[in-house]
């Protein structure tokens, strides 16, 4: 009994010593680097053709309102780059010139060069998919041109440039202006048989970082970009976001406009398979307010709101068309999820056709109810 009693002491103490152990491997916040974005783009040396990863760091003591002062002045970050014949060979190059590990659990932008991205993006995610440190909420862009380009600005409004970016995202994202395409949302699109995946498309110019729509995929590789106004359309079918706001001619006048805003509010549709093609007919009912307008008009008659409602019906339908053929005949990219809808509450169809090959050919039809709320106030 007495021997049975000790065992079970010591079988407790070693339980216990294994529960004690699970901080082997920590280290401290002070030994580690931050790194608050990456970009990735490609590059040739001696006739080799190389990724160049660069990396943005805080610099905490040059932080304006940090710990001690108003910040020691200076640039408050530092912008490093190397290069590898992979992405984890540049990074690894790039820490030996670095006296702590770099840290990549406060990432929240990886920008990929416009030039790699068309290249393929599955060697790029494949490490950022393995590394554990990386979040799935994080934001992976596209940038025109290069992807240091967008690390290397300075915007005045924000110390950190990541900030930025970071905050017009989720702005847009979150006002519905921006589709809201993170990390894990792409990677479940890119391993999807069913759609194409996206990514939000920036560019820089003097300092200056706009939102320029999306990059559009075929697989792994970009094939083109939407522009914002037709990425605004995309959003309506897809996301039944509100997108941003739309101008009209008024009956087709030059130089007399009306403005207003939308808010997607419902979303019909419906699918069929006739004549070996897939029918895809979409209805979208939308509300509107009258938000500007540059002509002298009155709209306080039914007649007057319902002409602009029909006016702004077939502008919304011809952008619309524009948008599709642009993801069916030229980029041949389901981007907007049909596939995915077929697969899942039509699998009847979905066996009898290779999407891939189908989208391309397929007839989809979308309409738009424009029902105009708000048309403001008429000044006298």
């Amino acid at each position: 009994m007495r021997n049975a009693r000790a065992i079970f002491i010591i079988a407790c103490l070693l339980l216990a010593a294994q529960l004690l152990a699970g901080c082997w491997d920590q280290r401290e916040i002070e030994e580690r680097i931050s790194v608050v974005a990456i970009g990735v783009d490609r590059v040739e040396k001696d006739g080799k053709k190389l990724m160049q990863v660069t990396v943005q760091i805080p610099i905490p003591i040059k932080i304006a309102g940090s710990t001690g002062g108003g910040g020691g002045g200076g640039d408050p970050v530092k912008v490093m780059s190397d290069s590898g014949r992979t992405v984890v060979e540049a990074l690894e190059n790039l820490q030996t010139r670095l006296n702590q590990q770099l840290f990549f659990g406060h990432t929240r932008v990886i920008a990929i060069g416009e030039p790699l991205a068309r290249e393929g993006v599955n060697d790029i995610m494949d490490t950022f998919r393995r590394n554990p440190q990386f979040r799935r909420l994080l934001w992976p862009l596209v940038v025109k041109g290069k992807a240091i380009e967008l690390l290397t600005a300075k915007p005045e409004i924000e110390q950190i440039p990541t900030v930025f970016i970071m905050t017009m995202i989720e702005n847009g994202s979150r006002t519905g202006r921006i589709p809201d395409m993170n990390l894990g949302k792409f990677y479940i699109a890119l391993s999807s048989p069913s759609e194409q995946p996206f990514l939000n498309y920036i560019e820089v110019k003097n300092n200056d970082i706009r939102w320029r729509g999306i990059a559009v995929f075929r697989q792994d590789n970009m094939v083109g970009t939407l522009s914002d106004n037709l990425t605004w359309q995309m959003m309506h079918i897809k996301e039944k976001r509100e997108g941003g706001p739309i101008v009209i001619e008024y009956k087709g006048k030059p130089g007399q406009f009306l403005s207003f805003n939308t808010k997607t509010i419902e979303l019909e549709d419906r699918y069929g398979y006739e004549n070996g093609r897939v029918k895809i007919n979409v209805k979208v009912t939308v509300e509107g307010d009258l938000i500007g307008k540059t002509v002298d008009a009155n709209f306080s008659d039914q007649s007057a709101i319902r002409q602009l409602q029909k006016d702004a019906e077939e502008y919304m339908e011809e952008k619309t068309r524009k948008m599709l053929d642009k993801l069916q005949k030229e980029y041949k990219s389901d981007i907007l999820g049909f596939g995915s809808q077929l697969k899942a509450y039509h699998p009847d169809i979905w066996r009898k056709v290779d999407w891939q090959k189908e989208f391309p050919k397929a007839d989809i039809h979308v309409s738009y109810d424009i029902k105009l709320r708000r048309t403001g106030m008429e000044m006298e």
